[in-house]
């Protein structure tokens, strides 16, 4: 399980790598949200929450929108990656302006986005956490039916999933509370 500030740029992310070429056996990766670079840097999960935050006030967030977005293109940049962030982002922007997406799907894009990049970086499959995780209605993990999931995937090839998040029984995006991330890992 990778944290934050082991994913806020390009650097890192071949730290990260390194790290899983040193073992083969390590094969199953867990990744958060970009956090910060320096300590005048944003982590994405803060900048996420605060898009939300400006959408339901009626305020302006595009330039809140426009730091997030910028800092996983040019992760994908200097990783020189071929993966289409642009129309992920511009269909999100078109439903956060709408308000039709939940607090907790827009949190956890920052989790989402990082494996994508994570995932073809490392030429993994990228396995999204709300294909295997899986919530009870009162918020608690269905482990019984998230475990039978998680034995179905990764078959021969590595794989990276998002931290943070998994899905309700509706399919609505529920967030683990703060460092969910490091739950996910555990399960």
């Amino acid at each position: 399980k990778f944290g934050g500030s082991s994913m806020a740029d390009a650097g890192q992310y071949c730290k990260i790598r390194d790290i899983l070429q040193s073992d083969p056996e390590r094969r199953v990766v867990v990744v958060s949200a970009a956090g910060k670079r320096d300590s005048s840097d944003h982590k994405i999960t803060d900048l996420l929450y605060l898009c939300y935050a400006h959408t339901q006030y009626g305020v302006e967030c595009d330039p809140v929108f426009e730091m997030i977005t910028s800092r996983y293109l040019q992760i994908r940049d200097e990783l020189q990656l071929s993966v289409d962030l642009e129309t992920e982002f511009a269909d999100l922007k078109k439903r956060l302006d709408a308000k039709k997406v939940s607090e907790d799907e827009l949190a956890s894009r920052g989790e989402y986005y990082s494996a994508k990049l994570m995932a073809a970086f490392l030429d993994f499959e990228f396995v999204d956490a709300a294909d295997w995780i899986f919530f009870n209605m009162d918020g608690t993990v269905d482990k019984e039916h998230s475990y039978a999931a998680l034995k179905r995937l990764g078959k021969g090839k590595g794989i990276v999933i998002p931290g943070f998040y998994g899905a309700m029984p509706d399919g609505r995006i529920k967030t683990f509370t703060r460092g969910g991330s490091d739950i996910t890992g555990a399960l």
